[in-house]
């Protein structure tokens, strides 16, 4: 349970460092190609409004000459030179259609001339502007762009400009503006596709790395389930050889678990003298072709050899005389068996031999050879040659067999050799 959470904890962080910064990517490139072209877009629209005021105030310079003017005792009426304006929409109504902006004239504070209309249907004359709006424009006399006035409840984007008479008083405004939802829909228009082809990329892009992290892992784990394996004491345990071709960082930590395995296999089931499988092996590996004889109905027969008079050599040479003549011994018998089964060492001077798939006769048949090449092995120590002959007892095993009553008949045959003379095979 422990190690399917840490799996799970590793599986989720993995994945939101992955994903999480390509969504922040797309959360910033978002909100910065809104920001972006909204600002763009309202630089346009303050040059496009600032073009439109201007040209009206030129229009009605050209048109009719002269200073703006009320006259009237009950009913003023604003006049440009000697044309009355009152009523007349004609040149803002035409502007309008050729600019969509919203165009009004105000006399001092006053709408005079405009194209809004209010919810009724009625142009919004009469109405006042705001006291902020006068204050910019009318008395410090400069023109001014806003990004969110609002007109009958409608924010605009609005550009006001004073109008000037021939003496530099300021006889009022000419304001040009656009709704601000109308604009924001020309950002949303350009950002979408944006934020679309963002998403589409940040989809894309998470199941890549998706599927990357998910193959990482799965490597991983296979390292771990090879691991956990091999501290249990599965000292053959294999490594899925994925991992191993990945040619990165993980293949070099699982060729690297393979070698500690390969140690731990040497430390564990090899006699570092003779370089032989240890007697733990041995009982491990016997029992595995006992298992594999009841299964398939094979035969198998076991060995046990001795050296004759090995504790003289060690007393009249010395150990280390003994030494080299455990590992001579150890090179011709490995030697022997290779194809056939194994050899281990089976504890001081003896040597259990497993021959697979093999008939009594056929096993005795091969020991009869290779006692003729123990017989005849030179080992030269301290000038003087050493002949060594060895003891066998064998027994063959078969379906049912229990390996502990067949290791105890190998056992009693060696015995009866070593009683009868030593330097011979036994099987019965």
């Amino acid at each position: 349970m422990k190690a399917s959470a840490s799996k799970g904890q590793l599986y989720r962080s993995l994945h939101a460092l992955s994903i999480v910064p390509l969504l922040v990517l797309g959360l910033t490139l978002a909100l910065f190609s809104y920001h972006t072209v909204r600002k763009t877009m309202i630089a346009d629209v303050q040059v496009e409004l600032k073009n439109t005021v201007n040209s009206v105030i030129l229009t009605y310079d050209l048109l009719y000459p002269g200073d703006y003017h009320l006259e009237g005792v009950d009913q003023y009426v604003l006049l440009k030179g000697t044309q009355p304006l009152n009523g007349d929409f004609d040149i803002i109504d035409r502007v309008k259609a050729d600019t969509d902006a919203e165009i009004t004239i105000f006399y001092q504070d006053t709408r005079v001339l405009t194209t809004i209309c209010n919810s009724a249907g009625s142009r919004i004359i009469g109405t006042g502007s705001n006291t902020i709006i006068v204050r910019d424009v009318i008395v410090e006399k400069q023109p001014h762009f806003y990004t969110n006035t609002e007109i009958d409840g409608i924010p605009y984007f609005a550009y006001y400009a004073p109008l000037f008479n021939s003496d530099g008083s300021v006889a009022g405004m000419v304001y040009a503006g656009k709704p601000c939802s109308i604009v924001n829909k020309t950002v949303m228009s350009v950002v979408l596709p944006v934020l679309f082809i963002a998403l589409i990329s940040i989809c894309v892009a998470s199941v890549i790395v998706s599927s990357y992290t998910n193959k990482l892992l799965g490597a991983l784990q296979k390292i771990r389930t090879f691991l956990s394996k091999v501290s249990t004491g599965n000292l053959a345990a294999e490594l899925d050889s994925g991992v191993l071709q990945r040619g990165d960082e993980l293949s070099e930590m699982a060729y690297s678990a393979l070698y500690m395995q390969r140690s731990l296999r040497t430390l564990v089931e090899q006699d570092t003298l003779t370089e032989l499988n240890n007697r733990r092996f041995a009982d491990k590996h016997l029992r595995q072709t006992q298992m594999y004889a009841n299964t398939h109905g094979t035969g198998y027969v076991v060995a046990i050899g001795d050296i004759d008079f090995f504790k003289s050599v060690n007393d009249t040479y010395g150990h280390e005389c003994g030494d080299l003549v455990l590992k001579k011994i150890a090179g011709l018998l490995k030697k022997n068996m290779l194809g056939k089964g194994f050899v281990a060492r089976w504890g001081g001077e003896e040597f259990l031999f497993v021959y697979d798939n093999c008939t009594l006769s056929a096993a005795r048949a091969d020991m009869e050879l290779l006692l003729d090449e123990i017989r005849s092995l030179p080992i030269s120590y301290d000038d003087q040659e050493i002949r060594i002959s060895m003891t066998f007892g064998l027994a063959e095993g078969g379906i049912g067999t229990n390996v502990k009553d067949l290791l105890q008949l190998a056992d009693t045959h060696l015995y009866a050799g070593k009683s009868n003379g030593r330097n011979q095979i036994v099987w019965e």
